[in-house]
């Protein structure tokens, strides 16, 4: 796998952070939202920039090998009421203070990392009660979780050797437990 300046530095945040023994705690809505399998990892984190502006950061880390387009509209975020929010575009960061990269399509390679600012209007969506995301063949429901269990799994994710021939191993000597949901893909909307 590539280490690219936003992966260091995703999994250098993790590093930073001492819980060793993490229990998961499952909570019915959060800012922080995990999807985990030998396949792949995603977080997704709600961020408060403003009193009023959220901005909800997407990771996708792969092990297979297999590609797919992306597009915004395949991720769903809902608010306590069940209604969702419109993502209109990734950013993702360039390096260059205030030149993100945007932009409506993205292509998930096989064994790589991608991380993304989304953009929308997040304002009424602080702790989302659900995150569900449409990628291939599959949709996967992440487990929103207690933000302080977030970071602990942040630690142990920065852990994993991510060339290891067997992601199980490590996944089982590192004590991460798969999380969220993964079903066949719905034809049609949520």
């Amino acid at each position: 796998m590539k280490l690219t300046p936003a992966l260091c530095c995703w999994l250098a945040l993790g590093g930073l952070l001492q819980a060793q023994d993490v229990s998961v705690e499952k909570v019915k809505a959060s800012r922080c939202h995990v999807y985990l399998d030998f396949e792949y990892i995603w977080t997704f984190e709600m961020v408060e920039e403003a009193a009023d502006a959220n901005v909800p950061i997407l990771n996708i880390i792969t092990f297979g090998e297999e590609e797919h387009p992306f597009r915004p509209e395949q991720i769903a975020i809902y608010d306590s009421g069940g209604r969702p929010a419109q993502v209109e575009k990734f950013s993702i960061d360039t390096g260059v203070e205030g030149d993100p990269y945007v932009t409506s399509f993205l292509t998930v390679l096989g064994g790589s990392f991608i991380g993304m600012d989304l953009e929308g209007d997040f304002s009424r969506f602080g702790e989302p009660q659900r995150v569900a995301i449409e990628l291939g063949a599959h949709e996967f429901q992440l487990q929103a979780v207690d933000c302080l269990d977030f970071e602990g799994l942040a630690e142990k994710i920065d852990q994993v050797n991510f060339n290891s021939p067997n992601i199980k191993e490590d996944f089982e000597v590192l004590g991460i437990e798969p999380l969220g949901k993964k079903t066949a893909r719905r034809k049609g909307r949520r």
